[in-house]
């Protein structure tokens, strides 16, 4: 391991972030959306190996409210917004799982075991019914890209769907 990867890369993940929270407060306030400051997040998870496993060193974030988040790993960008129960539809499910998927769908309780994870994927059908018989009563939606552009480029691609189903609080 090279100290001087690691650094470039920490140093990497949470420039695009810091520039990527500027862009989204301007971007996304029009919409109805407040994006708060960059924080460090700490007791996260990451999905390596085949398995999840807790990040015990922080990692950038920042929220979007209502409902959610965006942020670097040291393994991809992502956003995560959860969803109540009762607004999701199979016809959501199908779609998001169609337009975006290198993805995860998780409780919010129960949040280490995965009704839908892009490493094994599954029949949207079935995850909706996942979804539905579960205790859960949010869900979060979770999107993984390589990069903090391609990352908002999904995200606003989201909000279509979003909106669309009307799964979002705005």
């Amino acid at each position: 391991m090279k100290m001087i990867e690691i650094h470039n890369h920490l140093n990497k993940i949470w420039g695009e972030i810091f520039e990527l929270n500027e862009v989204l407060r301007e971007k996304l306030k029009p919409l109805g959306f407040k994006v708060e400051p960059v924080e460090e997040v700490f007791n996260a998870y990451i999905f390596l190996e085949g398995e999840w496993r807790e990040m015990l060193y922080p990692h950038p974030a920042f929220e979007i409210k209502p409902q959610g988040e965006v942020g670097a790993t040291i393994q991809s960008f992502y956003f995560v917004f959860g969803i109540p129960k009762e607004k999701i539809t199979k016809e959501f499910v199908v779609e998001f799982l169609k337009r975006f998927p290198k993805s995860y769908i998780y409780g919010t309780e129960n949040f280490l075991e995965d009704i839908y994870n892009h490493h094994s994927p599954r029949n949207p059908d079935e995850v909706y019914m996942d979804i539905k018989r579960g205790q859960e009563q949010v869900f979060q939606f979770e999107v993984e890209a390589e990069d903090s552009q391609d990352i908002e480029n999904k995200l606003f691609e989201f909000i279509e769907l979003a909106k669309k189903y009307k799964v979002l609080e705005i």
